[in-house]
């Protein structure tokens, strides 16, 4: 028995790639952008935390259905701070080293949000205080039936400013795309 050695001619090549090509999905998988949430997921404060995440995770599905931020897909970040000072920093620290997120939702607590605010100044990333949304005129009218289903209960205050906390960074995020520079310093710049 003959055994043949062959290699890819640049026609078989050509007709892989072609094949491969075919094979993608309009519309398929965008690239990607984190942004953060330090909130407590344990302990006493646990039930605000999870009020907090559904209200960013809401925002964000939606956001993301209508085809995210110029042509990126916004995930979340959510790290757990113990509603405890020493734990908070250690989070900020995190989104810090992690160069895709390019924005976070800050601490409800006035104290922690001054432990952690100087940690995201000093690299650069925007944060949001979300105890500044007290105006929940802005909610879309389907706001509670919509968290509801997401969460399997009703939003609360907190939820309500999570929410909105988020379309506000995520309005940020889409004014530094438009300059053309969308990283987190350009975000950071529009604060």
């Amino acid at each position: 028995m003959r055994y043949h050695n062959s290699k890819l001619t640049p026609s078989i090549l050509l007709l892989m790639l072609l094949f491969l090509a075919a094979c993608t999905v309009p519309g398929g998988t965008l690239p990607v952008k984190k942004i953060g949430l330090l909130s407590p997921f344990e302990g006493v404060q646990r039930r605000n935390g999870y009020q907090r995440l559904y209200g960013v995770k809401l925002a964000l599905r939606e956001i993301n259905r209508t085809g995210g931020v110029a042509g990126y897909k916004i995930e979340l970040v959510a790290l757990n701070d113990f509603a405890q000072s020493a734990e908070a920093i250690l989070q900020a620290q995190e989104f810090v080293i992690d160069s895709d997120v390019i924005g976070v939702i800050g601490e409800w607590d006035g104290a922690l949000f001054a432990d952690t605010a100087p940690i995201f100044d000093a690299a650069g990333l925007a944060v949001i205080a979300p105890v500044r949304f007290t105006d929940f005129d802005a909610l879309p009218p389907t706001f509670d039936a919509d968290f509801s289903t997401l969460a399997g209960s009703p939003p609360d205050e907190q939820a309500r400013q999570a929410y909105l906390a988020t379309r506000a960074l995520v309005d940020l995020i889409d004014r530094a795309a438009q300059t053309g520079r969308l990283n987190r310093a350009a975000v950071h710049s529009l604060q």
